[in-house]
């Protein structure tokens, strides 16, 4: 087998021309020819027994095709491991010739770019640090409280602040005529919701039991109701009742409704304390891994093979079909290409091809233990621990994904050990439901 390889001045194709003896597709082609002479059926002859020549006649051209492509694949691999070369994606063939006794074509191809990694010692990086403390658990326990809090009427005149629900009637109009959709009676409205358009519940901060008002408002430009967009309309308020939030008390009931045992509030304030720990050990470490990715892949300029982006960019835009599918859309109706998805696949691929030498250079694995250690300990914030365990025992894509989040944690730690770290404090709202 003769090879010879172009290699670029710039970029990632290469382009190589193989010849080989064409004897070696002949005798590949007369094997096939044969295997399929002892099943193939003919007018005149019993199974197996159809003369060799009349085979060739019918399905020569199409065994020779089929025979051709596995040929050439075969051939091609094989000069790529006697180049030595890395190839990226699928080669194309271009330019076959068969004939004079021997098999030539031209194949182009992507090769993996060679890598520099950076000096870690030169890359900075801030590194979130933060703890839960007595308040943000007081935070959590009024949340729980709220999620079940109760609305009481207000005694007395009060006056209806935002956070209250009031109970109302309303009758809308636009020029004096009343529109649909525009009245209700004994409406529940929390002011400060946002459900009212804007404008609605700041006029009615202020008003008690009781009391009537007209107020103006004006519909937005964007607002769904064609026939109302922009319009500027009165509604009739007329107020029946002011309510208040009434939070339940901390106490057995409300605590065993959490699963505590005891009962006692000590024990629901140290389990609520210890699951917010765990959960904000889990966000620091996911952050300051980003972090770091981040910063590696602004600190290396790499080629990227277009083969392998076009392929990541096409696995990314099935896998977006395939969330607006589970949520009964009709992804047909929604334009979607690849090029939508082409700057999140270069990321990717860059990042992958940088990890995977960073890993390569320092030998970084995950071990069984870790990733059995890494899934008991997200299957414990689950009632039923061992469903979890035995979930990821018979699934190996989310088994191979912990391992390979291991992996991208213990390369961000490599780094970070290294790196110019800038500790970052933040408080605990801030790690879990950042500002958007």
């Amino acid at each position: 087998m003769q090879v010879t390889v172009e290699k670029p001045e710039q970029g990632l194709e290469h382009k190589m021309t193989v010849t080989f003896p064409s004897g070696d597709l002949n005798s590949s082609v007369d094997k096939r020819l044969n295997e399929i002479r002892r099943t193939v059926k003919m007018d005149g002859f019993r199974p197996g027994k159809v003369p060799l020549k009349l085979v060739k006649e019918r399905h020569g051209g199409q065994v020779k095709q089929e025979v051709m492509g596995d040929v050439l694949q075969k051939a091609f691999y094989d000069a790529v491991d006697q180049e030595g070369l890395n190839v990226a994606g699928f080669p194309m063939f271009e330019d076959l010739n068969d004939a004079d006794g021997e098999v030539k074509f031209t194949a182009r191809f992507e090769v993996y770019p060679d890598i520099t990694l950076p000096d870690f010692s030169k890359i900075e990086i801030e590194s979130i640090k933060a703890e839960v403390t007595d308040k943000d658990v007081q935070n959590m326990i009024t949340r729980l409280r709220e999620q079940r809090m109760a609305w009481k009427p207000a005694n007395g005149n009060k006056k209806a602040k935002m956070g209250e629900q009031v109970m109302i009637d309303f009758v809308g109009k636009i020029d004096g005529e009343l529109f649909d959709g525009g009245s209700a009676e004994n409406a529940p409205l929390e002011l400060g919701s946002g459900r009212m358009i804007p404008g609605f519940e700041d006029q009615i901060v202020g008003m008690k039991k009781g009391e009537e008002k007209v107020i103006e408002v004006t519909f937005p430009e964007d607002y769904h109701a064609e026939n109302l967009k922009g319009k500027t309309a009165t509604f009739d308020i007329t107020v029946h009742s002011v309510m208040t939030k009434v939070l339940p008390e901390i106490d057995e009931e409300f605590v065993a409704s959490f699963g505590v045992e005891d009962g006692t509030e000590a024990s629901l304030t140290k389990e609520i304390k210890a699951s917010m720990e765990k959960e904000l050990e889990r966000a620091v470490e996911n952050k300051n891994r980003a972090a770091v990715l981040e910063a590696l892949q602004e600190a290396v300029e790499v080629a990227l093979p277009k083969a392998l982006v076009e392929q990541e960019a096409k696995t990314l835009m099935n896998r977006a079909k395939q969330n607006l599918q589970q949520q009964g859309m009709n992804v047909d109706d929604i334009p979607m290409g690849i090029e939508q998805f082409e700057e999140e696949a270069q990321n990717r691929v860059k990042l992958g091809l940088v990890l995977g030498d960073i890993i390569k250079a320092n030998n970084i694995e995950a071990s069984d233990d870790d990733v059995n250690a890494y899934i008991a300990d997200q299957a414990s914030s689950y009632e039923d621990p061992s469903e979890v365990i035995d979930w990821y025992a018979k699934s190996p894509g989310a088994t191979s994904e912990v391992r390979a989040i291991l992996v991208e944690n213990k390369v961000a730690a490599h780094i970070l050990s290294e790196a110019k770290v800038t500790e970052v404090s933040k408080k605990f709202d801030e790690v879990i439901t950042p500002a958007t």
